[in-house]
C-alpha cells in the first residue's frame, strides 16, 4: 500500500497512458504500472480514476506529474497525432491540486539525470556520465522525434530544455540527402524531420526507394522493415538512409544546442538500428564539414535506453520542480 507521501506520475502517448505511483523516495513504484491504450480508453481523466481505484492508495495523492506526448503549453494541450488531450483545470479540479504537466522528452531527460545510466552501445568517444557538469542532447526515435537538452552546472544544479526540434526543418550535410529528402516529400518546405526521422519516416523512404528500382513494396511497417534489414537489400538501403539522415540532423542539433559534452540516443526505432548507426560511414556524417568538425566527432555518442523512461523522469522532474 502507498504511504501519505506517495505521488501520482503519468505518460500520455499517441497510442497508450501509463500511470504509477511513488515510494516514499520519490521513486517509481514498479508493481503500481498499468498501462492504458488508445482503442479502450476514452479520455484521461477516465483512465486516472480507472488507476486510483485499482492501485487503492492509502490517501490520495497530492502531488502529480504527468509527461506528454506534445507542447505543454496553455490550458489545454493536445496530444500530436492522438485523440486525446489534457485539461489542466480538468485534472486540477479531479486532483485537488495542480499537477506538473512536461513534455514527454522532457521526462527522458529526468529519467536519464536520475538513474544510472550504462550505455548499451557506444558509437563514438566515452560514455558521457550525466553526473557531470555538462550540457547533453537526448535524440529518440519513435513514432516521432524526441529532442530535449539536460545541463548541469558545477555547482550541481540541473536543468531541462524540452524542445520541438523534431518539429524542425531536416537539416541535410550532403547533397544525396537533401535530394532523397526533397523525392520523399515533393514541395515540402521545410521538410519536418520527424517525417523523416522516425517510424513512419522509414516507411515512406523505403516506398520511395522502391519506386525508384520500380519494384512494388513488400513490407508496410517499420517494424518489418527493420527486421528484414539484414535478409532484404532494399529494406536494408533504406534503414542504412534513415541512420544517415539521422546522424546528420542529430550533428546539426549539437552545434545549435551546445551539447558538446554527449548525445544520447533512445527509442525503439534506433534501438532495431543499432547494428548500422555504429557503421564508419556514419560519423563524418555527425560531424559534418563546417568549422566545428573536429569539435563534433570527439562528441560522445551513445544508445541508451530505460524501463517506463516517461514515468521514471516525470517522478524525477516532480522532486525537482514540484
Amino acid at each position: 500500500m502507498a504511504g501519505a507521501g506517495t505521488a501520482l506520475v503519468g505518460h500520455v502517448g499517441r497510442k497508450r497512458m501509463r500511470f504509477a505511483l511513488t515510494d516514499a523516495a520519490g521513486q517509481v513504484r514498479r508493481d503500481s504500472v498499468r498501462s492504458f491504450t488508445a482503442d479502450t480508453t476514452v479520455s484521461i481523466s477516465g483512465a486516472i480514476m480507472d488507476f486510483l481505484r485499482d492501485a487503492r492508495p492509502d490517501a490520495p495523492p497530492h502531488r502529480s506529474a504527468f509527461a506528454v506526448a506534445g507542447l505543454p503549453r496553455g490550458e489545454t494541450v493536445s496530444i500530436t497525432r492522438g485523440r486525446w488531450y489534457v485539461s489542466r483545470s480538468g485534472l486540477r479540479g479531479m486532483l485537488g491540486h495542480a499537477p506538473l504537466i512536461l513534455n514527454d522528452f522532457e521526462a527522458e531527460a529526468w529519467a536519464f539525470h536520475g538513474a544510472d545510466v550504462r550505455a548499451e552501445e557506444r558509437f563514438a568517444g566515452d560514455e558521457p556520465s550525466l553526473r557531470r557538469a555538462g550540457t547533453y542532447c537526448v535524440l529518440g526515435m519513435t513514432s516521432g522525434l524526441g529532442v530535449s537538452v539536460l545541463s548541469r552546472d558545477a555547482a550541481g544544479a540541473v536543468r531541462v530544455l524540452a524542445t520541438e526540434a523534431g518539429h524542425g526543418g531536416f537539416i541535410a550535410v550532403n547533397e544525396e540527402l537533401a535530394r532523397l529528402a526533397g523525392e520523399i516529400f515533393p514541395g515540402r518546405y521545410p521538410v519536418v524531420a520527424e517525417d523523416l526521422l522516425s517510424a513512419p519516416g522509414l516507411v515512406r523512404l523505403y516506398e520511395t526507394l522502391a519506386r525508384r528500382r520500380g519494384t512494388a513494396p513488400r513490407w508496410t511497417s517499420a517494424e518489418d522493415i527493420t527486421r528484414a534489414m539484414a535478409s532484404d537489400p532494399l529494406a536494408g538501403e533504406a534503414c542504412t538512409w534513415l541512420c544517415r539522415a539521422f546522424w546528420s540532423y542529430a550533428g546539426q542539433l549539437t552545434i545549435i544546442y551546445g551539447a558538446w559534452d554527449g548525445v544520447i540516443v533512445t527509442g525503439g526505432v534506433a534501438a532495431a538500428l543499432r547494428p548500422l548507426l555504429r557503421l564508419a560511414e556514419m560519423a563524418p556524417l555527425f560531424a559534418g564539414g563546417g568549422k566545428y568538425a573536429r569539435l563534433l566527432a570527439s562528441v560522445p555518442r551513445v544508445y541508451a535506453a530505460l524501463d517506463d523512461g516517461e514515468l521514471a523522469g516525470a517522478a524525477e522532474a516532480l522532486r525537482h520542480l514540484g
